[in-house]
């Protein structure tokens, strides 16, 4: 039903109105299969409507914040475990979802600091899942009003991955520094430097 609640507000973004509670009562359920078609149809409301946004902002944030706690601190769970990590996809809807939720509302980009700075720093990088889960964490802090100090310690995991020798990885996150018009260039004019050292060999 959220799957089809997707493809109706992308067509007739008029009727967005009407799947916001439905889509709410969605993120209560404990099935990660269906929290992550809720938080998709959140996503895809927020894109459609101002109201939308308005409306789970309000409603959902702290159920959001909720879930993203519980994931991240989740026990292993073989149905849900992806190279030792729970659910990332789960983990990168959430953190998309926190990020339109996030931009320009200075409440709500408080009230998230700490769990993207808890996910920041408990995710481990030696995976692609949990590099997959940085690199949306990275662009979350990077586009809200986050804290000086969590924005620090995105601009180290940055610099970190801008520095590894897979080329892949390496070319992922400078698609970040890329979108940082925001921001000075000269903050990371030396990890731009480091990582082209490693392009020309």
């Amino acid at each position: 039903a959220a799957l089809c609640s997707i493809r109706i507000i992308r067509k007739v973004p008029d009727l967005a109105e009407n799947f916001l509670s439905p889509a709410a009562s969605l993120l209560k359920e404990k099935h990660h299969g269906v929290l992550i078609a809720g938080v998709q149809l959140c996503t895809d409301l927020c894109k459609v409507s101002v109201e939308a946004s308005n409306y789970l902002r309000k409603n959902c944030t702290e159920g959001l914040v909720r879930i993203l706690r519980d994931v991240s601190n989740s026990p292993y769970a073989p149905e849900y475990d992806i190279a030792g990590i729970t659910d990332p996809f789960l983990h990168i809807r959430l953190l998309r979802l926190m990020r339109m939720l996030g931009q320009g509302d200075s409440d709500t980009s408080e009230y998230i600091n700490d769990i993207l700075a808890q996910v920041a720093s408990k995710t481990e990088s030696n995976k692609n899942a949990g590099n997959a889960i940085l690199y949306e964490c990275v662009e979350t802090i990077m586009g809200i009003q986050a804290t000086s100090g969590l924005r620090v310690l995105a601009i180290n995991i940055l610099g970190r991955f801008l520095s590894n020798r897979d080329n892949n990885i390496r070319l992922s996150f400078r698609n970040i520094l890329s979108n940082l018009s925001i921001i000075r260039c000269d903050i990371f004019l030396d990890l731009i430097i480091y990582s082209l050292k490693f392009s020309i060999h």
